[in-house]
């Protein structure tokens, strides 16, 4: 028999993940506006939240007590999806309904365990889960509004409302050719994904997108839980400039940019953003995030993102093109180094400052690897395919492959 409130919820933390699965499920089976989402990053963001709900309400059956920074996932949630478009009602009933996924879960447990009379279940609702609601509701309504109508005084944000809402519907490929804003995006355009700290609150996400307006010419943005998601007009500019202006963004919370081809109607920036996405993720494996705000073209990257689509043909590649160097690999320096030295050209200067090494150092590292690969003869075809396969062994090690 199951009489405290801590039992209650061990037995629930357990099924944190699954719960939140199960209200992401009712939001899409009962709300349409979340029935639309096709976005992976998006439905993330959504699940996110859930996860975070769910361990809010656990809290407060635990200690029978309501914490103001528990609620801060959600109210940062409930602020992300008014800049995403989400209309409030939508909002309010998919917080609704999860409260009410977790409420049958815990209905169902003190059943499985043998606390199911009415006194336990109305005595614990009344204590926790009740007063969460009301709480979340009243929390979630005000972060909303607050958010919508924060600027509403000169109409920026139902501006920036509806633009959100249109490049939502054109990212998830829901926008009708005949809607009056799909002239918008038919001009030359790139799409933009900047991955912000975990840690960075809305506040910095905002910072980020209007960073992204006004230093690299934004058509629209939006958010998710880790990223700002923008369509950039390309006109005017060339793309080496773009990346220099996304590069030079005025926010220490981006730790990576990925960037997509050009797009040159709604239809073509589904695939842009799936591009810079494809980049971002890839280069940040290859980086190990320790690069300055990085910017990652999938213009230059295509080879490599193409190669890792299938990493069992990548590894029997990566094995052949770096055989030559198989007696020095365990050396951490080697691989490093030879990246540097083939992107730079040969520069010596250059490729100790990469490295954040003395120029001796290359020039010592360099006389080791020659009896096994002379890079300064390394030109042309020979150049880029052996930089594409240190790359690939590089993405490969970080995701965990067995390159050996």
């Amino acid at each position: 028999m199951i009489r405290q409130r801590g039992d209650v919820a061990a037995l629930l933390r357990v099924r944190v993940d699954t719960l939140a699965a199960a209200m992401v499920r009712a939001y899409q089976a009962e709300i349409s506006e979340y029935r639309e989402i096709t976005d992976d990053s998006l439905l993330g963001d959504v699940l996110e939240v859930s996860v975070a709900t769910v361990r809010c309400c656990l809290n407060a059956i635990r200690t029978g007590e309501l914490h103001d920074e528990d609620f801060v996932p959600l109210i940062e949630g409930a602020r992300r999806r008014a800049v995403q478009g989400f209309g409030k009602e939508a909002v309010l009933r998919a917080y609704r309904l999860g409260v009410q996924v977790f409420w049958r879960e815990v209905t169902e447990v003190l059943a499985d365990t043998g606390t199911s009379s009415e006194h336990d279940l109305v005595s614990m609702a009344a204590a926790s889960v009740l007063e969460f609601a009301d709480r979340i509701s009243t929390e979630v309504a005000a972060a909303y509004a607050g958010q919508a109508g924060r600027d509403g005084r000169d109409g920026r944000v139902m501006e920036q409302q509806y633009r959100s809402q249109l490049f939502e519907s054109v990212l998830a490929g829901t926008l009708a050719e005949h809607h009056r804003g799909v002239d918008s995006f038919a001009v030359q355009h790139c799409v933009v994904v900047a991955e912000v700290r975990s840690s960075a609150p809305f506040a910095d996400l905002e910072e980020v997108g209007r960073s992204i307006v006004n230093r690299a010419g934004a058509l629209s943005w939006t958010v998710r839980h880790r990223s700002v998601v923008a369509a950039v007009e390309v006109p005017g500019r060339g793309r080496d400039k773009l990346v220099r202006s996304l590069a030079a963004l005025p926010s220490d919370q981006v730790v990576g940019i990925g960037l997509g081809y050009v797009a040159e109607n709604a239809s073509q920036t589904r695939q842009s953003y799936v591009e810079a996405l494809d980049a971002l993720r890839v280069g940040l494996g290859i980086t190990g995030r320790s690069a300055i705000r990085p910017v990652f073209d999938h213009y230059s990257m295509a080879p490599l993102i193409a190669m890792l689509a299938e990493p069992d043909r990548a590894r029997r590649f990566v094995a052949a093109a770096l055989a030559p160097l198989a007696s020095v690999m365990d050396r951490g320096w080697a691989l490093p180094t030879v990246d540097a030295y083939l992107t730079h050209g040969g520069c010596l200067n250059d490729v100790a400052l990469a490295l954040n090494v003395h120029k001796s150092t290359v020039k010592y590292r360099l006389s080791e690897l020659r009896p096994y690969l002379d890079l300064a003869a390394c030109g042309g075809e020979q150049s880029a395919t052996l930089l594409l396969a240190v790359r690939v062994h590089k993405y490969l090690s970080t995701a965990g492959f067995d390159v050996r």
